[in-house]
C-alpha cells in the first residue's frame, strides 16, 4: 500500500508471465494497436485492484477520473432512468474496458458498475494518462485514436438495436407497454 499522496507504480504481471498482461491489453479495441513495450509502458502506469461481487467500482454521477480494464470476472453496468428505474446495460467480461471517456474528459459517469463476481482489473488513471500524453509517449496518442474507434462501434451497436427496434416495433410492444405500466403506476403514486 502506497503512502497518502503518493502514486502507486504496479508492476503488474498475470500467470507469472509479463505477456499474460500484454494479452489482456492487446485483446481489447482500446490498446490493440499498441506495441509490446508500449503496453508494458500502460501497464506500469496503471494499478492492480480487486472487487468482491457487489462491490461498486463507480456510481452513476461520480467523477469519473479512470477507466478500467477486465482481467477476471464480470462487471455490471446499470443506469437509471428519469423516474428511477433501475436498467441493466451491459455484462462485461474479460478483456473488456469500462470507463475510457474519462481518460479524456472528467464529468459525471454515466452509469454504475459493480462487480457480479470476483473481479482482477487494471484501473488506468487521468491523471497518469496525461502524464504520458504530456511527455509526448505514442502509446498515448494510439490511446486516443482507441477511444475514437472505440466510440464509433459502440455507436454502431446503438444504431442496430435502434433500428432493430424500430424495424418490428411489434416484437418489442409488449416490453414497451409494460414500462409504460410501470412509469405510470410510480406517477399516480407520487
Amino acid at each position: 500500500m502506497s503512502q497518502e499522496g503518493e502514486d502507486p507504480v504496479v508492476e503488474i504481471s498475470l500467470g507469472g508471465t509479463p505477456a499474460g498482461a500484454e494479452t489482456v491489453f492487446a485483446s481489447t479495441l482500446l490498446f490493440g494497436s499498441l506495441t509490446g513495450e508500449e503496453v508494458r509502458e500502460v501497464v506500469r502506469a496503471c494499478e492492480q485492484e480487486h472487487f468482491e461481487p457487489g462491490e461498486c467500482l463507480f456510481r452513476q454521477g461520480e467523477e469519473a477520473d479512470s477507466l478500467f480494464i477486465v482481467v477476471q470476472g464480470e462487471l455490471e453496468v446499470v443506469g437509471h432512468s428519469p423516474t428511477g428505474e433501475k436498467v441493466v446495460l451491459a455484462v462485461l467480461g474479460p478483456g473488456t474496458v469500462v470507463g475510457e471517456l474519462s481518460l479524456i474528459e472528467g464529468g459525471p459517469r454515466s452509469a454504475t458498475v459493480a462487480a457480479v463476481s470476483q473481479c482482477q482489473l487494471f484501473r488506468l488513471r487521468r491523471g497518469k494518462f496525461d502524464a504520458m500524453r504530456e511527455a509526448r509517449r505514442p502509446a498515448a496518442y494510439k490511446i486516443i485514436v482507441g477511444l475514437a474507434s472505440t466510440v464509433c462501434e459502440r455507436r454502431r451497436q446503438t444504431d442496430a438495436r435502434v433500428e432493430e427496434v424500430f424495424q418490428d416495433p411489434a416484437k418489442h410492444i409488449d416490453a414497451f407497454e409494460s414500462q409504460l405500466h410501470e412509469m405510470l403506476g410510480r406517477l399516480r403514486k407520487a
